[in-house]
């Protein structure tokens, strides 16, 4: 089993062993978005989420890994992902660790993993999400870009 991570960096994407960083995200990946009130006065949670690009581990891909963080302490990782040779079906397994702005550690989601995956050409995608949630008081803790994608396939 081969482990990356992967982090973008100004849009440059770089490979750091076996973990993906989020840093430097552009603004069209990423949102730190404010509570709002909806219609009837109903609160909603405030939001921070933000997309990898491409990230590749063995014969398998993923593609727009996103991670949105609520601050009513649930949170939704999605993404789509591929293999483009496989003999017993690849999955694609992810666990997400998020830290502070400083580096301090703060909690660890996963492993989720993706439907079993079978190749051709071209080979399937296949679109996929996991639900989890988090102690809500760590949200303003949370720095998104600098949350780590641990995977391997």
């Amino acid at each position: 089993m081969k482990r990356a991570t992967r982090g973008l960096k100004t849009a440059v994407a770089a490979t750091f062993a076996g973990i993906a960083l989020l840093i430097g995200v552009p603004a069209a990946h990423a949102d730190t978005g404010a509570a709002t009130t909806q219609a009837g006065g109903l609160h909603t949670a405030a939001v921070k989420s933000a997309v990898w690009g491409q990230l590749h581990s063995g014969d398998c891909q993923q593609d727009n890994g996103t991670i949105v963080l609520r601050s009513d302490g649930t949170g939704t990782f999605s993404a789509t992902t591929l293999t483009y040779k496989t003999h017993t079906g690849d999955v694609w397994h992810t666990t997400l660790t998020f830290y502070t702005t400083g580096g301090t550690r703060l909690f660890v989601r996963g492993q989720f993993n993706s439907p079993r995956m079978n190749d051709g050409n071209p080979p399937p995608k296949y679109f996929w999400s996991a639900d989890f949630t988090y102690d809500s008081g760590l949200y303003s803790a949370v720095d998104i870009f600098k949350t780590r994608q641990s995977y391997s396939c």
